[in-house]
């Protein structure tokens, strides 16, 4: 869906965003439009801890969300979220899963240029310099 984006986030409570990208218990999985958030998904970690990449395992399996949250997360590993293309997002500790929502929520209706190339769209706050790139190449 246009203006959808699907959003991770690393936990080991269940209700707040307080998981390491290399410990967390599990990734709570969601939609999340202007209008609506709707839970996907909650992703256990277990089997990604038995691989021989952990790291690499366990950006696999958020690896079809545009971005992630987590209250920490390597410099290693955040290349590997990157690698199968999802945008990690560090966090405030404990920052409530449904607060950080929200405010992605709100981000969706006119976004920043970060999380308007998440979603593949163009950041309206861009396009003036859009125009001018184009006049000068006239």
């Amino acid at each position: 869906m246009t203006g959808t984006i699907r959003v991770a986030c690393a936990t080991d409570s269940g209700e707040l965003i307080d998981g390491h990208f290399g410990s967390c218990r599990a990734f709570l999985v969601y939609l999340v439009s202007p209008e609506t958030v709707e839970f996907v998904n909650a992703l256990s970690t277990a089997a990604a801890d038995e691989a021989e990449d952990r790291n690499k395992a366990r950006a696999a399996l958020i690896g079809d969300c545009q971005i992630a949250c987590f209250q920490s997360i390597g410099g290693p590993a955040a290349a590997k979220v990157v690698r199968v293309g999802t945008h990690p997002l560090k966090v405030a500790p404990n920052t409530r899963v449904d607060d950080m929502l929200a405010k992605l929520q709100q981000a969706l209706t006119n976004p920043p240029p970060w999380l308007a190339k998440v979603m593949g769209v163009e950041a309206a706050s861009l396009a003036g310099y859009r125009e001018l790139a184009t006049a000068v190449e006239e």
